[in-house]
C-alpha cells in the first residue's frame, strides 16, 4: 500500500520557473508574485505553489509547482496567475523567464 502511495505521488507533473528582473525592480516583481497566490489558491489541481528568492542574488526568482495531473499543469500555464506574472510582470524581466517541465521525485509536504 505504501509503494502504491509513492506511485502516485511521484507519478505528479511539477514546473520549476526561474525568473531574473531588472535590479531597479525586483521588489515590484515580488509583490506580483505575492498578489498571483490568490489566483493559484483557486486552481484545483495546482499544489504546492511555491516562490522563492534568490539569498546571493535578490533578482533572480524561482517558482515551483506540483499539480495533480497533466491537465492541471496546463490549465495553470493559462490560468490568471500566469496572466499577471508575464501580463504585469513582464516588463520587469532582464531576460525571458526559463520554465522547466519536472515530474517529482521524492519530497516532504511544506
Amino acid at each position: 500500500m505504501l509503494q502504491d502511495r509513492r506511485s502516485t505521488l511521484m507519478a505528479r507533473p511539477g514546473l520549476v520557473i526561474q525568473f531574473k528582473t531588472k535590479p531597479d525592480t525586483a521588489e515590484q516583481f515580488n509583490d506580483i508574485l505575492v498578489r498571483a497566490l490568490e489566483h493559484v489558491e483557486a486552481e484545483a489541481g495546482t499544489r504546492p505553489w511555491l516562490t522563492l528568492r534568490a539569498e546571493q542574488d535578490p533578482t533572480v526568482f524561482f517558482l515551483v509547482d506540483l499539480f495533480d495531473d497533466e491537465d492541471a499543469r496546463n490549465a495553470h500555464l493559462g490560468g490568471a496567475a500566469a496572466e499577471l506574472i508575464l501580463g504585469t510582470g513582464g516588463d520587469l524581466l532582464a531576460e525571458a523567464p526559463t520554465p522547466v517541465p519536472t515530474t517529482l521525485v521524492a519530497g516532504k509536504a511544506v
